[in-house]
């Protein structure tokens, strides 16, 4: 009997262990304290439909220091780590070392990534460099998504890696991938956002939230399109919720984006948004109604993917440039600034190489649960995994005319002018209340006066 253990899963598993889901009594109390982001459950998802086991035990990482939880000694066959940005200056994994070292068996990390803004040496945390090199010597090699990662990982020492990806892309269980053409004027277009990107999750998180303001403008007014959330708390709330709850989650959404009043916006944010928690649903529901997926979310892009429907990319930090440069999926780059204009990019958007480039990963995934001994249902790879590197930016060349560029910019320039006259403002305000509540604790008494 083949036994899996697995750490940092983050999903229920439906019955026939194939399928992940989130598994809410109520889903509105669950998004009221706050979001959570289904793009795991999609790796997660992809994982299970990959590996061939007859038992299954999940743990997540907040849960590895409680020792009651972890397996017994011959439980288990193997341990998988569930992929996800697990190489950051921020997260230590120290708390991880004795549940590491307790396993028995081999310990085999599935498309682990480094994250950060920008391309730049990392400086982990200790406890998280000890996890890995346990983890290392437990494997022949750990799965990374990308060159960006498995360098990050060379610096630390750590020389057993292969490059692979993601496991959502590999979802279908194919050894090949053709994307579906695209007639630029009739496309639906499916939406992903991430409002809140910043620090180890944005080169520039001003450009960021500008760029998704200029998309939302844009999709909206195509009235076939709609938006997908991926357990963003307020567009999950929005699509739940009713009444004023509903209104005022809507009114939150357009505030961050500076659209109060744009009528097409509203309309498609209170109708034309949705949200799932069952892999198998989203990924339905994106093939239903969809025709290329666009935006600012990894696994919000990757549910149309794998089904080769085509997706763009808006590449803002190293996660998504490395994973859209080894698939050599058409990406927008947000330090770029450029106006959006649908049409247009969806004529100059390329994706000839996706095809070929995908077989070679695929093959290169293959061997990697191979040798590691995992027992899979992944079909034989019809090309050989790569001899040399295929991560290469598949950078969408759409040059907006200088009419276009010109009324961008200005719109651009007035916005920015407005913020920083409210800085000022909200700054002036500040000081002048810090100086009047000095000049009350500094001032004498009446009584003192007198005397």
């Amino acid at each position: 009997m083949n036994q899996l253990f697995v750490l940092n899963g983050g999903a229920a598993v439906k019955p026939g262990n194939k399928s992940a889901y989130l598994r809410f009594d109520d889903p509105l109390a669950a998004f009221r304290k706050g979001g959570i982001n289904t793009g795991d459950v999609l790796v997660y998802d992809a994982m299970l439909k990959a590996l061939s086991y007859e038992r299954i035990k999940n743990l997540q990482f907040s849960q590895a220091s409680d020792q009651t939880l972890w397996p017994q000694p011959g439980t288990y066959d193997t341990t998988v780590i569930r992929g996800s940005n697990y190489l950051t200056e921020t997260l230590d994994l120290g708390h991880l070392v004795p549940i590491l070292k307790a396993l028995k068996g081999p310990i085999v990390g599935v498309g682990i990534g480094a994250q950060a803004a920008k391309y730049k040496a990392l400086d982990i945390p200790k406890g998280t460099v000890e996890a890995w090199r346990i983890i290392a010597d437990k494997s022949e090699s750990i799965g990374v998504r990308g060159f960006y990662s498995a360098e990050v990982f060379n610096d630390l020492g750590i020389k057993n890696i292969r490059v692979i990806g993601c496991p959502s892309f590999y979802r279908s269980l194919k050894p090949t991938l053709a994307i579906q053409p695209v007639d630029p004027a009739k496309a639906r277009i499916g939406l992903t956002l991430n409002k809140y990107l910043s620090a180890d999750y944005a080169s520039n998180a001003i450009k960021t939230n500008r760029m998704q303001r200029a998309l939302v403008e844009a999709v909206a007014m195509r009235p076939q399109s709609r938006l997908y959330s991926q357990g963003e708390r307020e567009e999950t709330l929005a699509i739940f919720s009713h009444g004023k709850e509903k209104q005022d989650n809507v009114r939150s959404i357009l505030a961050k984006f500076n659209l109060q009043g744009r009528a097409d916006a509203q309309e498609m944010l209170t109708n034309r948004m949705a949200a799932f928690f069952d892999i198998d649903e989203w990924a339905a529901d994106a093939k239903a109604n969809v025709d290329v997926m666009v935006g600012f979310r990894l696994h919000g892009n990757v549910i149309a993917l794998h089904q080769g429907i085509p997706a763009i990319f808006f590449t803002y930090d190293s996660r998504i440039r490395e994973l859209a440069s080894l698939f050599a999926i058409p990406s927008v780059e947000v330090e770029d600034y450029q106006p959006i204009n649908l049409n247009r990019l969806l004529e100059a958007a390329d994706f000839s190489r996706v095809s070929d480039v995908y077989k070679h990963n695929y093959a290169e995934y293959h061997r990697f649960l191979t040798e590691n001994k995992l027992a899979h249902v992944l079909p034989a790879p019809v090309a050989e995994p790569p001899s040399t590197a295929l991560s290469t930016p598949n950078l969408i060349q759409s040059v907006a005319s200088p009419d276009e560029s010109g009324a961008w910019f200005r719109g651009e320039i007035d916005y920015m002018t407005g913020e920083l006259d409210t800085l000022r403002n909200r700054a002036w305000e500040l000081e002048t209340a810090l100086r009047k509540a000095n000049s009350q604790v500094t001032a004498p008494s009446p009584a003192k006066l007198s005397a």
